[in-house]
């Protein structure tokens, strides 16, 4: 996944759980975090940049249109997957001249201006948690 892709992926979350709050649907950012499994910290941080305004509807008059955005953002919200089967490949190049086929990483909630996912697994670069070593060029040095 591109960081384009990715960034775009997170505003659609983002609009989506706004839309649910700002109904009413969940009453608190936490709820709805539990609910699809987002970490709390990115809905609370995503509410607390709002107007934090809520319009309360009756769900029992709700018109057509309304009725099927609220299902489109639930839709959307439940897309988002945590389980690495639903994530896209890695990609990365293997020394076999094969691609990676591991689920791309998920992003700190820190990082998650940047989007949810990263675009590469762990093991190639989304997250690793090792140490990079640079290598140091005598020829630069001069």
């Amino acid at each position: 996944m591109r960081p384009e892709e990715s960034r775009d992926f997170t505003a659609r979350l983002e609009q989506a759980a706004l839309l649910l709050l700002d109904y009413e649907i969940y009453r608190k950012p936490d709820d709805l975090a539990r609910r699809f499994g987002l970490p709390v910290p990115v809905v609370r941080y995503w509410w607390r940049h709002t107007d934090q305004e809520t319009h309360p509807v009756d769900q029992s008059q709700l018109s057509p249109r309304e009725v099927k955005v609220i299902r489109k953002a639930s839709q959307t919200l439940e897309g988002w997957e945590k389980i690495k089967r639903y994530r896209p490949e890695c990609g990365a190049r293997l020394p076999g001249g094969k691609r990676c086929k591991r689920s791309v990483a998920i992003r700190p909630p820190e990082a998650w201006g940047l989007g949810a996912l990263a675009d590469r697994c762990r093991l190639h670069g989304g997250l690793s948690k090792r140490v990079r070593k640079k290598t140091n060029n005598d020829d630069d040095v001069m």
